[in-house]
């Protein structure tokens, strides 16, 4: 329930430059700060209904962020498992940033599916090393 929601948002704010909580159509539900900071968008316009893969670099990572999440539906029995994926962010300015995506679907009291998603710039890798960590992670997930 939503104690077990507010535990895992605390948990990926500890990890993550910025959470959002998306809902079934994978828009954020409110504004983050941190993810407009994260994308230099400023803090004039508000990212509320926006879809998260407006943000991504390409058509690439939209579909596979998009095949990782649509996974879950309302009707669907299955567990609703977190994931990770590795993918590009777009900032405002059209530089791409290395993201690491932490997803965790949860169930809302109406029974939709929404998904807290942690995003973290990923500074660990090298450009060429950024394709094996797409990959490791896209294969740990079974997708």
């Amino acid at each position: 329930g939503a104690c077990h929601r507010s535990a895992v948002t605390s948990l990926l704010g500890m990890m993550c430059d910025a959470v959002v909580d998306l809902d079934q159509q994978l828009a954020l539900k409110q504004h983050v700060g941190k993810l407009a900071s994260m994308l230099m968008h400023g803090t004039g316009k508000s990212l509320q209904g926006c879809a998260l893969s407006d943000f991504m670099g390409g058509d690439e990572d939209r579909e596979r962020f998009k095949e990782v999440v649509s996974g879950y539906s309302a009707n669907s029995s299955a567990g609703l498992s977190p994931s990770m994926l590795s993918i590009y962010m777009r900032d405002a300015i059209g530089n791409s940033i290395k993201t690491i995506l932490y997803h965790v679907p949860y169930r809302s009291i109406a029974g939709r599916v929404h998904h807290l998603v942690g995003l973290r710039e990923d500074t660990d890798h090298k450009d060429e090393q950024f394709g094996d960590v797409t990959r490791a992670s896209s294969d740990a997930i079974g997708r």
